[in-house]
């Protein structure tokens, strides 16, 4: 049911949610995101954050960062080897999920929360801007932290958008693995 896999999540009640999904190391840009949610923190907004992913490479920076905030009582955390309908909570529950990678060969994350209808905060360039191209994203440059923060910031107070890329997300017509594989391979063989 749907108030099982909420629950497998868990959570703060009464907060929106926002979801960063994806392994936990340096490209996938979560310190970024991290720094954007302290100050937006400080600022008296109140969301609760949360990483969902396996260890990578030269991920105890964020572990650590996220540590520090929990002990200043800031509302983060991370899962890591997440079941299915945890995955599944988080995209349906989030008010949006970032997702500013700084390199990608496709940006499944982004795909995915699409399919749920989440709208998504996603890197500007790319396989993430090629994924996010059709609506239902806000896009921004991953290596701004101005500019994250501030879409963070609109993405949390502004209903309004929310709601119309919600509408655009459930729109959208994202193709399934064998159009995926069937558009690569006519790609590939056109450049060979």
């Amino acid at each position: 049911t749907a108030e099982t896999i909420k629950e497998s999540l868990g959570g703060v009640p009464g907060l929106p949610l926002v979801a960063s999904i994806g392994s936990l190391e340096p490209r996938k840009n979560q310190l970024r995101t991290l720094l954007a949610a302290e100050q937006l923190w400080r600022e008296g907004l109140a969301f609760e954050l949360v990483f969902i992913g396996w260890g990578g490479w030269s991920q105890y920076p964020l572990l650590e960062e996220v540590e520090r905030l929990r002990k200043r009582g800031r509302p983060v955390r991370v899962i890591r080897r997440a079941a299915d309908a945890t995955i599944a909570a988080a995209y349906s529950n989030a008010r949006f999920t970032v997702f500013i990678s700084r390199a990608e060969g496709y940006g499944l994350p982004i795909a995915e929360s699409l399919a749920y209808g989440t709208p998504v905060l996603a890197s500007n360039f790319g396989a993430m801007a090629e994924v996010a191209e059709g609506g239902g994203t806000f896009e921004v440059d991953p290596l701004n932290q101005t500019a994250i923060s501030d879409a963070m910031r609109r993405l949390l107070t502004d209903d309004e958008l929310i709601g119309q890329l919600t509408s655009e997300a459930k729109s959208r017509n994202l193709p399934d693995w064998e159009t995926y594989a069937r558009s690569t391979w006519r790609w590939t063989w056109q450049i060979g």
